[in-house]
C-alpha cells in the first residue's frame, strides 16, 4: 500500500523541492475483529480521564456509585462523566449497586499496571 504521493513544484527562479503528500485513506481493521475491539480499548485507555476512570474502578473494593466516580475522578461536569463512560462502555459494567470493571477492562487494567510495575 503506498501511502506517500510525491508532487515536485517549481516556483519561478527557485529550485525544484519534492512536497509529499499523504493519502487521505486509512486504514481500519474489519469490523467485528478482535483487532476492531483491541483498537477501540487502547483507545479508552490513551484518554486520561478515562484511563482515571478504569483506575478508581479497579482500585474500588465495591462498585461504585455514580457520586463516587466522579468524586474519586475529580468531574464536576456530569455531561463530561456520561461522555466519558459511555466512550468506555466496552469495559466498564453498570448495574443497580453502581459502575464496575467489566471482565475484559478489568484484565486489560491488570495487564497495563503489571507492564508499568515491571519496568526499571
Amino acid at each position: 500500500m503506498d501511502r506517500i504521493n510525491s508532487a515536485v513544484f517549481v516556483a519561478p527562479g527557485k529550485m525544484a523541492i519534492p512536497e509529499y503528500v499523504w493519502s487521505t485513506a486509512t486504514a481500519n481493521p474489519s469490523p467485528g475483529t478482535q483487532l476492531e475491539a483491541a483498537t477501540h480499548h487502547f483507545d479508552v485507555l490513551a484518554e486520561p480521564t478515562r484511563a482515571a476512570i478504569l483506575d478508581a474502578l479497579f482500585e474500588a473494593d465495591s462498585p461504585l456509585s455514580y457520586t463516587e466516580l466522579a468524586a474519586a475522578v475529580d468531574i464536576e461536569d456530569n455531561g463530561r462523566l456520561n461522555y466519558h463512560l459511555r466512550q468506555s462502555d466496552a469495559l466498564i459494567d453498570q448495574s443497580a449497586a453502581g459502575y464496575t470493571l467489566s471482565e475484559t477492562g478489568a484484565e486489560i487494567v491488570a495487564s497495563v499496571r503489571s507492564g508499568l510495575t515491571t519496568r526499571s
